[in-house]
């Protein structure tokens, strides 16, 4: 029996698979296609293949091909000083470079300090700041206070011998936390008189009044007595060329300023209290009769 079949279909009718009249076969195509762009100029011969045309700019090709008269620089090693010369990269030649013909002259500034002054010229004339105290230009009460605005106060005094016959006598102030200290050594004999201040029991600068006389003694010990207070300087004939004082007495307190040509100063600051012992204590010291000397023996038969 054979299967259900449409009616509108033959089962015996064969497919025709033969290619229509007007095809076209797969070269006739490609040669279509070439010949097309022939004529539109892309290709003068359809063998040959296709480059780009040249620009008229455009700069000539160089031909890097090494040669037997050339050198092959790329294994040798490049020194390291000429990575770093620009003058090579502008074409300048390196004993241009190393040898100028234009001299360059250089103006600097004449500074000149203390290490280059001899100490006698340097002391020949005042500091600046006594200089310009002198012209009457500033207080020197108040240019010391801003250089030394935080003293420590000396609150604090002891005397005592240093020996039973040296002749020399010290004075001990110190500030109420022991934290700085000054000591006065007088001797009896000269009357000479040395100043030390320490801070925290590690530094210490000294001062020496060496050249004094009984004149230069006596008005300091006038003029601090005062009781208006005021300016007092303790030098000698030296002036500022040797070590000396200034001090500013006021009513509640004393500044008392060391300076030495060396380059160094020292400030502390004295109670009404301790300010007058030692002016009574230098007193005392600066006018002990100085002992004579004993009268040859004279010899007997």
């Amino acid at each position: 029996m054979k299967p259900n079949q449409p009616d509108n279909q033959q089962p015996d009718d064969k497919i025709d698979e033969s290619p229509p009249e007007n095809s076209v076969s797969q070269q006739e195509l490609v040669d279509k296609v070439v010949n097309r762009i022939t004529k539109l100029g892309g290709l003068e011969d359809p063998n040959k293949t296709w480059t780009p045309p040249k620009k008229e700019n455009s700069l000539p090709e160089l031909d890097l091909t090494l040669t037997e008269d050339d050198e092959d620089y790329s294994t040798q090693p490049i020194p390291a000083d000429m990575l770093f010369r620009s003058d090579l990269k502008k074409g300048i030649p390196p004993e241009v470079v190393e040898h100028p013909t234009t001299e360059i002259t250089t103006v600097s500034a004449n500074v000149v300090t203390s290490n280059d002054i001899p100490l006698a010229q340097a002391t020949s004339t005042p500091p600046w700041s006594l200089q310009q105290f002198f012209n009457g230009e500033i207080d020197l009460d108040v240019e010391l206070a801003r250089r030394f605005p935080s003293m420590p106060m000396m609150s604090i005094v002891k005397t005592r011998s240093l020996g039973t016959n040296t002749g020399r006598k010290v004075a001990e102030l110190s500030s109420q936390d022991g934290a700085a200290t000054m000591i006065i050594d007088a001797d009896t004999v000269s009357k000479v008189i040395q100043l030390s201040f320490t801070v925290g029991s590690m530094l210490t600068l000294k001062f020496a009044m060496t050249d004094l006389n009984n004149m230069d003694r006596d008005r300091w010990l006038e003029l601090m007595r005062r009781d208006a207070g005021g300016l007092a300087f303790l030098w000698g004939t030296k002036r500022w060329a040797s070590d000396y004082l200034i001090c500013i007495s006021r009513k509640h307190f004393t500044n008392l300023y060391a300076f030495s040509p060396s380059n160094f100063e020292a400030g502390v600051r004295l109670t009404p209290k301790v300010t007058k012992e030692v002016i009574d204590w230098l007193e005392k010291i600066w006018d002990e009769p100085e002992e004579d000397d004993e009268p040859p023996q004279l010899l007997t038969w």
